[in-house]
This record gives C-alpha cells, sequence and structure tokens, in this order.
C-alpha cells in the first residue's frame, strides 16, 4: 500500500506522464513492485475522480470520463478567466529567462510549477520543445502569438530586459 501512495505521488506531482522506468528510479522500488502497484492504483481509483491511464512505458493520471463536464467548466474558465499569481509568476520567469526547463522555474520560484505550465500551454502563451542536450528534458518559451500580443518582436525588447537576464542568472 505504501509503493502505491508513492507511486500516485509521484504522478500527481509530476502533472505529465512519467515512464515505468522513472517511477522505479524516484520510488527505490524494484519494476515488478511498481507494476503491482500500478493495478492496485488502477483498481482503486475506477470508482473516484480521477483515473489512471497508461501508453505503453507511460502512465499518467487523468480526470473520470464520467466527470469530463465539470472539468471542461474549470479549464473553460481558466482559458477565459485572468491568470492566476502562480501562472504569472511561471510567465514572468520564461520571458525573462528565455529557453528554460520546468525543474529551473521550479527552482527560481520555489514549488512545483506544472500545472502553471499547463495552463499557459493551453492558452498558447508558452510552447514547449525537447531539450536538443537531453530528450528527456522540456523546454519552454514564450510564443510568437504571446509576443505580438504584447507588441514585440522579440523577448528582448521587453522593459529592462538586460537588467532581468542579470538577475535570472543568479540562478543558474
Amino acid at each position: 500500500m505504501e509503493l502505491e501512495k508513492i507511486v500516485e505521488a509521484l504522478l500527481f506531482v509530476s502533472g505529465e506522464p512519467m515512464t515505468i522506468k522513472d517511477l522505479v528510479r524516484l520510488s527505490g522500488a524494484k519494476k515488478q513492485e511498481v507494476e503491482a502497484a500500478l493495478e492496485s492504483l488502477h483498481a482503486s481509483l475506477l470508482s473516484r475522480g480521477i483515473r489512471l491511464l497508461r501508453n505503453g512505458e507511460e502512465i499518467t493520471l487523468a480526470t473520470a470520463p464520467e466527470i469530463s463536464s465539470v472539468a471542461e467548466r474549470i479549464a473553460k474558465e481558466r482559458l477565459e478567466g485572468d491568470l492566476s499569481k502562480a501562472a504569472l509568476e511561471t510567465l514572468a520567469i520564461v520571458l525573462w529567462k528565455g529557453k528554460v526547463s520546468r525543474a529551473s522555474i521550479d527552482y527560481i520560484r520555489g514549488v512545483n510549477s506544472a500545472f502553471s505550465l499547463r495552463a499557459l500551454l493551453v492558452r498558447g502563451l508558452v510552447q514547449r520543445e525537447t531539450d536538443p542536450k537531453d530528450a528527456r528534458i522540456f523546454l519552454y518559451s514564450p510564443t510568437m502569438d504571446f509576443l505580438k500580443y504584447l507588441g514585440v518582436g522579440s523577448v528582448k525588447e521587453l522593459p529592462q530586459f538586460k537588467e532581468m537576464q542579470a538577475e535570472m542568472k543568479e540562478y543558474e
């Protein structure tokens, strides 16, 4: 039961699909134990509002289909409403830091930024691409549409860009 809780927490905190290999590494358990914990977690979530989804070696948590209309209301509200303070902080880091990993954003903010990044991705304010140095990592940057909305041709045209870049260097 303890490993099931660990796996559930890892998937929740990640906010993105994780591989079995990652779950094994992070939990410190054996692959067979993680597989058993996933089966148990899957069964226990069937009567709840969250489901365990699996596509090959990738695992993630998702909203149960029978309550998708409620989840859609939240998503619509987030798309149309104001950005949260957490999302604005995350967006500022992406703007002034440049191509930045989620781990770096988390380090700068001191908290997990997965949900903020997801909200910014859904709104089309940031984009992600695979890090050419490490295919397991995504790098986040502002979209051209967002720059166009701000009325700048480049992030270098943002107010106090050089000063902010200098301040961001201390987080490297």
